[in-house]
């Protein structure tokens, strides 16, 4: 990694993935870090040498040309709008998550480069019900918007990809936590939302039952999977370009039982739960889950549920 771009770096991983860039880039291990969203609200970054900051949408020919030049050789694409919104207003999810992502893909194409690309995916291409047990060889079938959209671009990633024309590497993330407590843009931010809740032993209304069984990493180890995404040969990818980052199988009661051991028996004394059928069966019913090309390639999750819940709030 040379030329770093991030895209939606203001987001809740693209902040993290964009500190990440600053210490490599203060180490001398990447030379120019680009980073992109609508707005920042850490106005820090503007004022590192070798970083810009450019705010505006992909959509805008100009902003898109200014991203991208000069030309990135490595591109992480967190950019998008997130499970709530692509559900609510499915107009704004395909022009964010797929037209966006066109312009993106097309411009690298015409620059000729074949930049590396990591594209952020998400558990929800597989959808629901779920079979028994998943892999990276089950079968895709999304139900919700934001899940057809992911699985549109890995898709168009790959296809690139087999015509030489970019090198990517799509990552299907897990729930990623802990999102911060303002952030409930994506449906799944209700773990993130409990995990504050039990470490605060403040009151919380959770809309799955104890028994609910979620896929869940924390921002660090998240973070790391990104960045050695990136650096993997392209000879050890798999044929699809696409894997499954490794997840904890973990039960809501897990999480309140960790909690209480961690910061004492009344972490769940403001814990109510008030179970929400839609929530039950989109992220409540995860069946064990096997990430072999993720260990093949080095990827690992957190450990255990306590090591889980202390990176999770890892400011």
């Amino acid at each position: 990694m040379k030329h770093v771009l991030i895209t939606g770096a203001n987001g809740y991983i693209g902040q993290a993935l964009a500190r990440a860039a600053l210490n490599r880039l203060a180490a001398n291990e990447i030379q120019s870090l680009t980073l992109t969203d609508l707005a920042f609200e850490d106005q820090r970054y503007h004022q590192v040498p070798g970083v810009r900051c450019i705010s505006g949408d992909l959509s805008d020919k100009t902003v898109l040309e200014t991203v991208l030049t000069p030309a990135p050789d490595t591109v992480f694409h967190l950019a998008s709008v997130t499970s709530r919104l692509a559900e609510e207003n499915f107009a704004l999810g395909l022009r964010v998550n797929i037209d966006g992502t066109i312009g993106l893909f097309e411009h690298l194409r015409q620059q000729g480069q074949c930049p590396v690309v990591v594209y952020a995916s998400s558990i929800g291409v597989f959808g629901t019900p779920l079979p028994e047990q998943v892999s990276d060889d089950t079968p895709v079938a999304p139900t919700l918007s934001y899940g057809t959209q992911k699985r549109m671009v890995e898709l168009l990633l790959a296809d690139y990809s087999r015509l030489g024309f970019l090198d990517g590497r799509s990552v299907r993330l897990p729930t990623v936590v802990a999102r911060p407590l303002t952030a409930e843009t994506a449906l799944s931010s209700f773990a993130s939302s409990l995990i504050h809740a039990l470490a605060a032993g403040s009151p919380y209304d959770c809309p799955i039952g104890p028994q609910g069984w979620m896929w869940l990493l924390s921002l660090p180890a998240c973070v790391r999977h990104l960045l050695m995404a990136a650096t993997i040969e392209t000879a050890r990818l798999p044929a699809g370009r696409v894997w499954s980052l490794p997840a904890q199988r973990l039960q809501v009661a897990d999480l309140v039982q960790a909690a209480k051991s961690r910061y004492g028996l009344g972490a769940d004394a403001g814990l109510r739960f008030q179970s929400n059928p839609q929530f039950e069966q989109q992220f409540a019913q995860w069946p064990p889950l096997t990430t072999s090309i993720a260990t093949q390639l080095g990827m690992y999750h957190d450990g255990d549920v306590t090591t889980l819940i202390e990176q999770a709030l890892v400011s």
